[in-house]
């Protein structure tokens, strides 16, 4: 056993004497970190439980063995250094775990490495003989302080037991932990203080014997100013074990720190109480990590605004608030206008500058009561509380008006945005907040689709709030369909005008949906949303895959040999999705259907508007020898223009100059023009929306390649074209 040169002070009554050794055995043995002694030889003396616990090595395993051979990792390193100090020079080291790169191995059960913060203080004993205490921080389970502080006071109580047998080894480990310990008597005067609790209070031991606890160790509420109570007095009172985690703030004199606490009885072998233990340690940079750690959680980073999550939980309060207090509350959806135009000219960092000085102007016009928040990108919302109509729509002009009045200048370049807003009354029926969120932005994009720079009030009476009230309702349905695989690849025949008795076996893929109740339902009515909401991209996806799959029966019976032919469609969304492209390429070596027979469709507006995207991924296709065609040719403002750019095979003429050239000899001769003009490039041309023989007739008499439509023929399952040639 280490004894110390530390004498028991005369003062005491030995019949109420506190056993220190007994102290120093139990808070060794307990201590929250691991504590090593190693000899003069460098040789392991012994080490507490929680060494054990983490390097998974008993203690008599380790006993007598060197340190370096029992921990080879440690040789050469800062440990070992810090050590050779303690032992030979008698100087003390603290390691951070940040600069040592040869630490314990110490792990959880749970198999996680230690993160370690390393301190070696040397021990002197009365004959001299000079020893090094090695203390063990973990600094990864700063979280889980609570269950570790708990578990400290559950064996702070064990303490009670031979208190004065082990009194100096007691002494030197109270000297070297990082804990703060204070002990007192049974009416709660202190008894001791180790160097810890001496530099948190800042009252020396000396001048804090023989005080009531209360004196030195004062607690408040953090955020207050109020004295909570002492938890030795109450720990006292009720002989129970007092623990607090949470918000009390300790007022040294010098200054003040935020503390975890405990106080746990002490009672002897007779469960007579005589004294307590207080145990407390600094978290003041823990809890400022935490609170920082929340207001992010709930806070834009470039505005310092609420962000969504804060918004949406503000939402359900007021919600229920709705339903309880009869009052009307508001919601309003801001929109930036001409925001991409600072974008991209100017490029991101102009963008982020706009918005922070933009939302610094609005905040000004919003009451605080109010929530004011950034919803994502250029998007804001406002909670109006407390607000009838007439003062919402006050408000939302007030701030369109603010933002219409401010100019942004960036590199002598001065900019003028709008926003566009939409209101929508929260009445505490809806079931969720998203329903209110998703009418105000409803709301919103009417005011956009109305002009931009003006304010729009929720109304599903409204065509252009209920069509994008209806959009946002298809958006979930379709990733369900997504998530479950609810829809059906439908083909339509695309037929040759060289031979019209022979039918073609060539044919586009498209896409049905199944409904709730086992209906099809056309693209036309879940493809606006999935355009608008960005699921394009997944549905074109999830075609592709299909269609992959559909094949495979095909290749093993060898009728890919019979001149069939697939054209799939592809999003705008598409053209920028590289991972879709090599997806695309994969299948293609994976698949003995000849990539030949595989026409990919883009729509002339999706290429133009990506049109060096496009280039790069139409142009892979093709050089694997799959056909490319523009869709909707003649739609677009730039068809012409950007024909030549653009790698394509096929040229599918808008159905919409098509179907009435019968009748219209305006749109005959446009169909006349592009036909010649594809031809003459070299393109195969096919017309869409053929819907009658006589359309049909006029189109082998101009020459156009193929024809497509319901007068041709009706889409029917995938398998059934291929199988019957429906």
């Amino acid at each position: 056993m280490l004894k110390s040169q530390a004498k028991i002070p005369e003062s005491f009554d030995v019949s109420e004497q506190i056993n220190y050794e007994s102290i120093c055995s139990h808070v060794f043995l307990g201590s929250e970190v691991g504590l090593l002694i190693v000899n003069a030889d460098k040789c392991i003396v012994g080490w507490n439980p929680w060494f054990t616990k983490y390097s998974k090595i008993t203690m008599p395993e380790g006993a007598g063995e060197k340190l370096v051979r029992l921990f080879p990792r440690l040789e050469g390193g800062r440990v070992e250094y810090a050590v050779n100090q303690a032992v030979e020079k008698g100087m003390s080291s603290l390691l951070s775990q940040s600069l040592n790169s040869s630490p314990f191995p110490l792990s959880s059960s749970s198999g996680q490495f230690l993160e370690q913060q390393i301190v070696t203080k040397p021990i002197t004993l009365k004959n001299q003989s000079r020893f090094c205490l090695i203390q063990i921080t973990d600094v990864t389970a700063a979280t889980r302080r609570e269950l570790q502080l708990l578990e400290q006071t559950n064996r702070t109580r064990a303490i009670s037991e031979k208190l004065w047998q082990q009194k100096e080894r007691l002494q030197v480990t109270l000297n070297s932990i990082a804990d703060a310990v204070i002990t007192t008597d049974s009416n709660g005067i202190i008894l001791s203080m180790n160097p810890v609790s001496e530099l948190l209070t800042g009252v020396a031991e000396c001048d804090a014997k023989g005080k009531q606890v209360g004196q030195v160790f004062k607690v408040v509420k953090e955020g207050t100013s109020d004295l909570s109570e002492c938890p030795v007095r109450k720990c006292l009172k009720e002989k129970t074990i007092v623990v607090n985690d949470k918000d009390h703030l300790l007022q040294g004199t010098t200054a003040n720190f935020s503390i975890t606490d405990s106080a746990a009885p002490i009672f002897n072998k007779n469960q007579q109480m005589i004294g307590s233990v207080l145990v407390f340690r600094d978290v003041t940079q823990a809890r400022a990590l935490s609170a920082e750690l929340n207001w992010q959680a709930l806070h834009d980073p470039l505005t310092g605004l609420a962000n969504r999550r804060s918004f949406e939980l503000e939402m359900k309060k007021l919600l229920l608030k709705a339903k309880t207090d009869g009052l009307k509350h508001h919601l309003l959806y801001l929109d930036l206008d001409q925001f991409k135009v600072v974008n991209d000219t100017c490029g991101h960092d102009a963008g982020d500058e706009l918005l922070k000085k933009i939302t610094e102007t609005l905040d000004k016009q919003v009451r605080k009561r109010d929530l004011f928040s950034r919803l994502g990108g250029d998007e804001f919302g406002v909670l109006l509380r407390d607000c009838d109509t007439e003062h919402a729509l006050f408000v939302a002009n007030k701030l369109r008006k603010t933002v219409s009045g401010f100019r942004f200048v960036w590199q002598g370049q001065i900019f003028k945005v709008g926003v566009s807003i939409g209101i929508a009354e929260i009445t505490g029926e809806e079931e969720k907040s998203s329903e209110a969120l998703s009418a105000a932005d409803a709301a919103c994009y009417t005011a956009k689709e109305g002009g931009r720079n003006r304010v729009h009030f929720h109304d599903l009476n409204s065509a252009g709030s209920s069509v994008r009230h209806k959009e946002m309702q298809w958006v979930s349905r379709l990733q369900k369909a997504l998530d479950n695989d609810q829809f059906e690849l439908y083909l339509q025949r695309i037929q040759s005008t060289e031979d019209l008795s022979v039918m073609s076996n060539h044919y586009e893929v498209l896409l049905r949906m199944i409904g709730e109740n086992g209906e099809l339902i056309a693209p036309g009515a879940f493809f606006p949303a999935a355009e608008r909401f960005n699921l394009v991209g997944h549905l074109d996806w999830w075609v592709i895959e299909h269609v992959f799959e559909k094949i495979k029966p095909l290749e093993k019976s060898g009728q890919q040999g019979n001149g069939l032919m697939l054209s799939i469609n592809l999003s705008g969304a598409s053209m920028v999705d590289s991972l879709l492209l090599d997806r695309i390429n994969q299948l293609l070596d994976e698949s003995s259907f000849p990539a030949e027979r595989f026409c990919f469709e883009v729509t002339e507006t999706a290429a133009i508007a990506n049109v060096t995207q496009a280039q790069g991924f139409l142009s892979t296709l093709r050089s694997r020898g799959c056909k490319i065609a523009l869709d909707d040719f003649g739609s677009g403002l730039s068809s012409f223009a950007y024909l030549k750019s653009l790698p394509i095979d096929v040229l599918k003429i808008d159905g919409y100059f098509v179907k009435d050239i019968a009748v219209d000899k305006i749109d005959k001769v446009f169909v006349e023009s592009i036909n010649k003009m594809g031809q003459a490039m070299g393109l195969t041309t096919i017309a869409e929306f053929v819907e009658d023989d006589e359309i049909l007739k006029i189109l082998s008499h101009i020459g156009v390649d193929y024809a497509q439509g319901y007068g041709i023929h009706k889409p029917c399952p995938f398998d059934d074209a291929i199988s019957y040639n429906c």
